[in-house]
């Protein structure tokens, strides 16, 4: 019988062998670099003194992180956003991406993303579910009526509020044009928040530009929804901040734009908004996360990848 042991790493014949819920493996970028050391530094991380092994498995421990720098002993983690913004150095073998190789659980096309205590399935526009197993449109109300959760009658909206017809799980309030911060507090005053499009059908709601509730203070950092999830569903070579490089943030502000997100300046532009009804049922899906989070303690977590010895192999070159 193999055992598998928690976060025990062994290096044996040049291959690093880990913990099955980490499974990874790092492909060099030659001739590449970072403009700045600090540049897209993952959240909570400093560039530090460790072994190439202790900072790859640093890497692979973080859902934030998707490369990692390592030159002279120093490590450095860093976001995605790296890879719109590394230069040309003739030589230079520092700059390592992280891979994954793919068995997903996942399922009606959906994208499946390592966390590291789990996995997300990012859902296809008309699906949901822990593997986007389910159909949305099998849970439809009518119209201004919304569900809390999948196994409850629909409920009429609040007053002003208004649902779409391919997602009954909450209620939307369209307004006029506002800046970010007003639009915010314009949705705080109707006890509702400014909308948070996790999914693709979601996204598919509106054609305006559309304000999202996820903002940044510094370039490189990673977009976040208030709970602390890492937003996905960004278009092709987004975020960008267009015009602001990478020494001034320009561009700190999250906008939908035909059907994907983007990236925008919050303090000059007035979007179109829209609120989504604060119901019980956002604390039903706390509720569900606390619950997996506790399983997952519990049971052997499952990952996007297949634990294979090549999945484990670090390409040096």
């Amino acid at each position: 019988m193999k055992i598998l042991i928690p976060l025990l790493l062994v290096l044996y014949n040049g291959r690093l062998s880990q913990e099955s819920n980490n499974a990874g493996w790092f492909q060099l970028v030659k001739g590449k670099n970072f403009p700045f050391h600090n540049f897209s530094l993952v959240p909570n991380h400093s560039p530090l003194k460790l072994s190439k092994i202790i900072c790859f498995r640093q890497c692979l421990r973080n859902e934030f992180c998707s490369f990692v720098v390592f030159q002279n002993n120093i490590c450095s983690l860093h976001t995605k956003y790296a890879l719109s913004r590394l230069v040309v150095v003739t030589n230079m073998k520092v700059v390592f991406q992280k891979k994954f190789i793919i068995d997903s659980p996942c399922i009606n096309g959906a994208n499946c993303v390592n966390k590291l205590n789990g996995y997300l399935c990012i859902c296809k526009n008309g699906f949901f579910g822990t593997n986007c197993e389910k159909n949305i449109s099998s849970y439809s109300c009518p119209t201004d009526n919304y569900r809390l959760n999948e196994t409850d009658s629909c409920k009429p909206c609040m007053a002003g509020f208004t649902t779409f017809n391919s997602y009954p799980f909450n209620c939307y309030k369209l307004d006029g044009n506002r800046n970010y911060e007003s639009a915010k507090l314009f949705c705080q005053s109707l006890n509702s928040f400014l909308w948070r499009p996790k999914t693709l059908t979601e996204l598919n709601f509106l054609n305006d530009l559309t304000w999202a509730e996820s903002k940044i203070t510094y370039v490189g950092q990673p977009f976040v929804w208030p709970d602390g999830s890492i937003v996905y569903n960004f278009d092709e070579n987004e975020p960008n901040n267009s015009g602001g490089g990478i020494s001034s943030l320009r561009e700190n502000a999250s906008v939908s734009q035909d059907s994907m997100l983007v990236d925008s300046n919050f303090e000059n532009v007035r979007l179109f908004i829209d609120c989504s009804f604060l119901s019980s049922f956002v604390f039903h899906i706390k509720l569900l996360i606390l619950i997996n989070n506790y399983i997952s303690k519990l049971l052997v977590i499952r990952k996007c990848e297949v634990y294979s010895e090549e999945a484990f192999d670090f390409n040096f070159e």
